[in-house]
């Protein structure tokens, strides 16, 4: 009946790394893209200042800095998160 479960229990050092090395692959391209807009939010002259006498410019980068801020919070986040969810799945499958 839980057939599915005993396919979990087979798994190789090698799909274990694999895995782990891809999640750290991703990891580092979500802080890099966080990284770019924050350095986005404070680069160059004012965004399209015609409009609105300026003001949307202080939005642009106010949104853009936010963006990168909020990723590099959350990331480390979800990152802790699913190693403890590997390790908690590893401690109950060797129970």
């Amino acid at each position: 009946m839980l057939n599915f479960l005993e396919r979990q229990k087979q798994e190789t050092w090698v799909d274990t790394a694999l895995s782990i090395s891809i999640r750290f692959i991703v990891f580092g391209f979500i802080l890099a893209l966080g990284f770019v807009l924050i350095m986005a939010s404070n680069v160059g002259p004012a965004y399209l200042p015609h409009i609105m006498d300026g003001a949307l410019d202080f939005w642009t980068r106010m949104t853009l800095l936010s963006l990168g801020l909020l990723i590099w919070i959350i990331t480390p986040v979800w990152t802790m998160w699913m190693v403890l969810r590997y390790l908690y799945h590893c401690i109950i499958r060797n129970h």
